[in-house]
C-alpha cells in the first residue's frame, strides 16, 4: 500500500508541476499577443503629444494633481447689482478640496415667477483652481423685466461640486507681478503732469 501511495503522490506533483509550466507559458505568449496587438498611435496623436511637450519644456508651467469625484467647495453669498442694461453677480469661492479643481465652472440661471428659464451666463475657468485658492466671480446677464430668482450651479472637469456657503472667505492673494503692476499704476496716476 506503501507503494502505491508514494507512487500517487509522485503521479500527482508531476501532474501539478506540468499544469503549473503551461499554464506560464500560455499567460508568456497571451501577454506577448496583448502586446502586439496594441495599434501605433496615429501620427495625429504623435504630433499633438510632441506639440505640448514642446510647449511645457518652454514655458513655467507646472502640472498639479486634479481632484477626481466630488469636491467641496466654500462661497459667500451672491451679491447682486445693476449696471447699465445687466445684473452683475459677484461673490467669492475658495477651493476645499485635497487637490485642484479643473475645469471649474459656475452657472447663473435667471427663472420669472413660473419657473421658466430667462436669461444666464457661465464662467469657466481656464487654469486649475489649487487647493485653498480663493477666487472672485462675476457673472453678468443682460436686465430683462421677468426675472425673479436666480440659482447656481458649481461643476469641474472630473465630477461634482458640494458647495457650502459661509459668512466670510479671505480677500485672494495676489500675485507678486501683479502686485508691482498695481503699484507702478497708482505711481503714475499719482504724479501731477506738467
Amino acid at each position: 500500500m506503501m507503494k502505491f501511495t508514494n507512487a500517487s503522490f509522485v503521479f500527482v506533483m508531476a501532474s501539478v508541476l506540468t499544469m503549473t509550466a503551461c499554464s506560464e507559458s500560455d499567460s508568456q505568449e497571451s501577454e506577448d499577443s496583448i502586446v502586439n496587438t496594441r495599434p501605433e498611435p496615429s501620427p495625429e496623436s504623435v504630433a499633438a503629444a510632441t506639440a505640448l511637450s514642446a510647449r511645457l519644456e518652454n514655458s513655467e508651467a507646472v502640472l498639479v494633481p486634479t481632484q477626481r469625484g466630488a469636491a467641496s467647495i466654500d462661497y459667500t453669498q451672491p451679491e447682486a447689482s445693476r449696471e447699465a442694461g445687466f445684473v452683475v453677480t459677484t461673490f467669492r469661492i475658495q477651493n476645499q478640496a485635497e487637490n485642484a479643481l479643473a475645469g471649474f465652472q459656475v452657472d447663473e440661471f435667471w427663472f420669472d415667477r413660473d419657473g421658466n428659464t430667462v436669461t444666464g451666463d457661465r464662467v469657466r475657468f481656464r487654469e486649475p483652481i489649487l487647493a485653498g485658492e480663493v477666487i472672485d466671480i462675476e457673472l453678468r446677464v443682460p436686465r430683462d423685466p421677468a426675472m425673479d430668482r436666480s440659482n447656481y450651479e458649481f461643476t469641474h472637469q472630473n465630477g461634482t461640486i458640494e458647495p457650502n456657503l459661509v459668512e466670510e472667505i479671505p480677500e485672494p492673494e495676489v500675485e507678486e507681478e501683479e502686485a508691482a503692476e498695481a503699484e507702478g499704476e497708482e505711481a503714475a496716476e499719482a504724479e501731477p503732469e506738467a
